[in-house]
C-alpha cells in the first residue's frame, strides 16, 4: 500500500502501533497498570452479579446491559453469537441512574474501563488522522461502546468451528481485550487463512473496521476475525470496546476528501449484527 507523505510524528510512543494498523489491520498494544487492574476487575466479577439484576438492567431497545445469547449475530452468516453480552454506552449514563446495579462497585469498575478503553482508542484515531495529515479532529465519545462477551461453558456447540462467526465489525477501530486464546485474524482478507491471537496479561490487540476503510478511502483494509469454538468446554470472556465517530457530524475522506455518510454506514453495519438502530 502507498502511502502518504505524513507529518505524523515519528517520535510519539504510539508510532508502530500507527503504521501497523495502517499497513496491516491490527496491532497489538501494551496496557497500562491501572488499565489492567480495571479491566481484570470487570472480568473476574461480571459472573457474580445476580440474574435479578441482569433482568433489571436490561436495555434491549438500545442495546444496553445485560443481553442474553442470541441477540447478536454474524452479519454474514447470520450464526447467532454464542455468548452473553454486557453493553455500557457513556451516553446512557443518565438511563442507568435509579437502576440497582448502578450503585454496585462492578457497574462503577465498568464505567473507569470504558473510560480507560475509550481515551486508548481516541488516541489512537487521533494519531491515526495525523498520520493521514487530516486535520478534522474524530469525536467517538458518545457513538462508541464497550462491550463484554461471555462464553459459558454450556454455549458451547458440537456443529460449530467458532463461537462468534468470521466477521469484520464495521466501526473504526475495535479493541479487544480476552481472558484466554482463541481469538483469530485473517489478515489476507475474510478468505485467508485464520492466524491464532495469543496476547500476553498486559497487551490487547486493536483491529480495523470497514467504516476506517471507508473513511480512507480503501487504503486500510478491515480486520475480519474470529473466535473459535474450543475442543474442551471452558469459560472464556473478552471486553471489547468499539470506536464509532461523532454520528451528528459531517466528514470527508482522509485522502481524495471525498464526503461520506458516516452515519449511514454505522448505523447499516451495527443493525446487521442485530442491535437496535446507532441513528
Amino acid at each position: 500500500m502507498e502511502v502518504p507523505n505524513s507529518s505524523f510524528n515519528t517520535n510519539s510512543p504510539l508510532r508502530e502501533s500507527i503504521s501497523s494498523i495502517v499497513m496491516k489491520g491490527y496491532a497489538i498494544l501494551k496496557i497500562p497498570v491501572h488499565v489492567q487492574t480495571a479491566m481484570w476487575k470487570v472480568l473476574d466479577s461480571i459472573d457474580s452479579v445476580s440474574p435479578d439484576l441482569r433482568r433489571d438492567f436490561s436495555f434491549p431497545e438500545v442495546t444496553d446491559g445485560f443481553l442474553s445469547v442470541g441477540g447478536e449475530y454474524a452479519k454474514y452468516t447470520s450464526s447467532i453469537d454464542l455468548c452473553d453480552r454486557f453493553c455500557f454506552w457513556h451516553k446512557n449514563r443518565e438511563m442507568h441512574q435509579g437502576k440497582e446495579f448502578a450503585n454496585d462497585e462492578i457497574y462503577r469498575a465498568i464505567k473507569t474501563c470504558e473510560m480507560e478503553m475509550h481515551a486508548m482508542a481516541q488516541q489512537l484515531i487521533s494519531e491515526l488522522w495525523d498520520f493521514f495529515n487530516s486535520p478534522d479532529p474524530v469525536n467517538i465519545r458518545d457513538s462508541s461502546y464497550l462491550q463484554l462477551c461471555m462464553y459459558a461453558s454450556q454455549y458451547h456447540a458440537n456443529d460449530r468451528g467458532y463461537l462468534q462467526d468470521r466477521h469484520e465489525d464495521g466501526h473504526l477501530i475495535t479493541l479487544i481485550k480476552p481472558t484466554r486464546d482463541g481469538l483469530v485474524i485473517f489478515p489476507g482478507g475474510p478468505e485467508d487463512c485464520e492466524v491464532p491471537v495469543f496476547l500476553r496479561d498486559d497487551e490487547l490487540l486493536v483491529i480495523t473496521g470497514s467504516l476506517l476503510t471507508a473513511m480512507s478511502d480503501g487504503r486500510i483494509p478491515p480486520m475480519y476475525h474470529a473466535v473459535k469454538n474450543p475442543f474442551v468446554q471452558m469459560e472464556r470472556k473478552s471486553v471489547v470496546y468499539f470506536a464509532i465517530p461523532d454520528l451528528s457530524q459531517t466528514y470527508t475522506t482522509l485522502l481524495a476528501k471525498n464526503p461520506i455518510n458516516v452515519g449511514e454506514l454505522a448505523d447499516e453495519s451495527h443493525r446487521a449484527f442485530g442491535n437496535t438502530a446507532l441513528i
